[in-house]
Formats: C-alpha cells, structure tokens, sequence
C-alpha cells in the first residue's frame, strides 16, 4: 500500500477565547494557518490537489468552510475542497479523508486541517445530545469509576505547563503568527502543585475537575501537508513521518464519553502488530486530566479487551498538550499531529502514538512511523 508522508505542519497560535484572537472567526483563523503552511514550507499552491478541513462550531453562511479557504486565499480553483465535522476528532477525520484519497490513488498530495473559534459561540451550551450532560459532568462519573484522585489529575496538569514551557521554542516553529500573537497563550510557569489544588470544582461542588486540571475554551487552526512516499522522494522532501495506522472507535456514551481511547488505541496496536512497549513517544490529548488517567488505566487494567500493558509518562505529552496548550476542538487533532511528527524527526524516534478522545463517545488513534 502507498505509505503517505506527514511533509509539514503548521497552526495559528492557540489564544483563549474571548482575547487576542476573539473577531477573526473560523475562516479567518483557518486561512491563516494554510497561509503559514504554504508559505513556512515553500508549497507550491497549484501543486495542491485536495483541501480537507474540519470545524465544529460550523460559520454561518458558510456549510463548506473549506471550499472558502480555497476561494478567499486566491487558491487555484482545481483544488477540490470538502469540509468534516466530528467533534474533537475532526483534525484527524480529515488527515484521515487525504491519507485515504492517496492511498487510493485518486491524489498525490494534500492539505488536512481543522479550526474552531469558540469566542463566536457559548459553549456551556454544548451538552451530549444524547444525555443532556456536559462533557466534564459526564467526566466527573468517568473519574469516580476509576476512582482517579484530584492529586493525579493536578500532577498531569502540571506536568502538562511544564513541558509546553520548555518547549515554547520548538513549538514557535509551528507557529504562524496573526495579529502580532506569535505564541499559545496558555502554558504558565508559575503554575504548581499549591496553585492548582486551591481550585475550586466546576461541574460538580462535591468534584475534582477544575479549571486547572481541564482544558480551556480556545480560538485557533491548524493544518497538515500530506504527500504520498513517492512523490516526496521525487520532489526531494524529506518526510517528518509516515502514518501507519489510523483507527477510529466509538461506544455508549453510559459506558463513558470519553473512553473510548480505551479501544482505539489497543485496537491501533494490534493492526499493527506493536505493543505499548514498542512506542517512543505518546500523544494523549488532555480534555481533562481525569480522561488521560482513565483511558491509561484501561489501557493497563484491560477494558473490553486484553491489558496492553503500563503506560511510561517519560513519552507522554513531551511538549505539553491540551491542559497547558489549549484546545480548538478541530485544531486538535492537526496540532498533535504535527508536534509528535517534528519531535521524532528530532530525536530519531520510530514510532509514535496519537489518542484522541471526542463527544459522542468517540475516539481516534493514529500510529506514527519513520523508517
């Protein structure tokens, strides 16, 4: 099968809502990021055949958001364009949509992204559709489940601070800057252990989950250039990662919204015959530090399957993630993507894991290979 390359990424900077970036909406911010891409990576515009983005907080008046991309950057015309909606996996759906047109054969090379301003929408009016609770209610009951401690949680938001502190100049290359912004606005490091345990609950006053130890409401985009292997080798570009394996799950939102990593990821192992040893650095994305600690404990325990085995924090989340980072619920996926790609570049590293939990009791799992 044609092995398609992870070429490039970029993304807008990651602000709160409400601030710097509060005016520009979803397709604003979404040019941004492709602007930067094609202009940071030197990528030959007319040479891009597909553009697939991603938004869940849809723009008014504009149902295919990327098709508009094309239209409003002077993109050539030819580049056919489609737009994906699936809650906080979105980045990856659409990685996943141009992967699978390359490998098919219908295209060479493309552009995969996501964007969502949430400072053009309430989101504490974002509730499960099916249960009427809001994500971090339903991840007050996830966290009582696996018993998961207010102590452990706050130890994942640290660490998550932490690490996008020291990796700020890595990540500035990711970066395209707009309005003057040039970094993520959230990771602290004045944030501790003192500081965050003095936080008081949100979703439940007899809870654990606070604004700390949760991800917070962002504006942003990010996109990913997508080549097949051997096209890169003709056009002398070296390749930050090959994707392996792509994996999607889903199950009853009763038996945890945000579990179903819980199969995504020892599903992805198994296709491609790894074991959780195998892997030099993990992706788990933080919408709160209690769905990390349940889904590892999963994954270690066994859950509707077999245990495949402890997971090493010394590879989680080197750079950080959503916690610190933040999180624009289509952007997330392009952003995970990219770091972990640019990180095993750096360090050499074979394989890489990506996990991504989303509302509807979904998740996604990406493997990521260089060789």
């Amino acid at each position: 099968m044609t092995r398609v390359a992870v070429i490039a990424g970029m993304r807008t900077p990651f602000v709160k809502s409400g601030k710097a970036l509060k005016e520009l909406g979803p397709l604003r911010l979404a040019r941004e990021a492709v602007r930067g891409l094609l202009n940071e990576h030197e990528i030959p515009a007319e040479a891009i055949e597909s553009l697939v983005f991603g938004v869940v907080v849809a723009e008014r008046g504009k149902p295919n958001l990327a098709r508009e991309i094309v239209f409003e950057e002077n993109l050539p015309a030819h580049i056919e364009a489609q737009t994906i909606s699936s809650y906080c996996i979105t980045g990856l759906r659409t990685i996943a949509s141009v992967v699978d047109a390359i490998q098919a054969g219908r295209i060479d090379c493309g552009i995969a992204g996501g964007v969502d301003s949430l400072s053009q929408s309430d989101p504490s009016t974002f509730k499960e559709p099916s249960t009427g609770l809001s994500m971090g209610e339903h991840t007050e009951m996830t966290r009582k489940e696996w018993n998961i401690s207010r102590q452990r949680q706050d130890e994942i938001a640290l660490a998550s601070h932490e690490h996008a502190v020291a990796a700020r100049g890595k990540l500035a290359a990711e970066i395209h800057p707009v309005l003057g912004v040039e970094h993520d606005t959230g990771p602290r490091a004045d944030t501790s252990i003192e500081a965050l345990s003095g936080l008081k609950p949100v979703f439940d006053p007899e809870g654990t989950l606070t604004a700390g130890n949760s991800s917070p409401v962002t504006d942003g985009a990010s996109a990913v250039f997508l080549m097949s292997e051997e096209r890169a080798r003709r056009e002398s570009r070296e390749p930050l990662a090959f994707i392996r394996t792509m994996t999607f799950a889903a199950l009853d939102p009763s038996e945890g919204l945000l579990m179903a990593p819980a199969i995504a990821v020892p599903r992805a192992l198994s296709r491609s015959g790894l074991k959780l040893a195998d892997i030099g650095l993990i992706e788990i994305h933080e919408a709160f530090g209690a769905q990390v600690l349940a889904n590892a404990a999963a994954w270690e325990k066994g859950w509707k399957g077999q245990p495949i085995g402890a997971v090493d924090w010394d590879k989680v989340n080197v750079n950080g993630s959503s916690i610190a980072i933040g999180h624009p619920w289509a952007a997330t996926g392009g952003r995970i993507v990219t770091t972990l790609a640019n990180e095993m570049a750096r360090r050499d590293e074979s394989l890489g894991l990506v996990s991504i939990c989303a509302a509807g009791a979904m998740a996604g799992a990406f493997i990521l290979e260089r060789s």
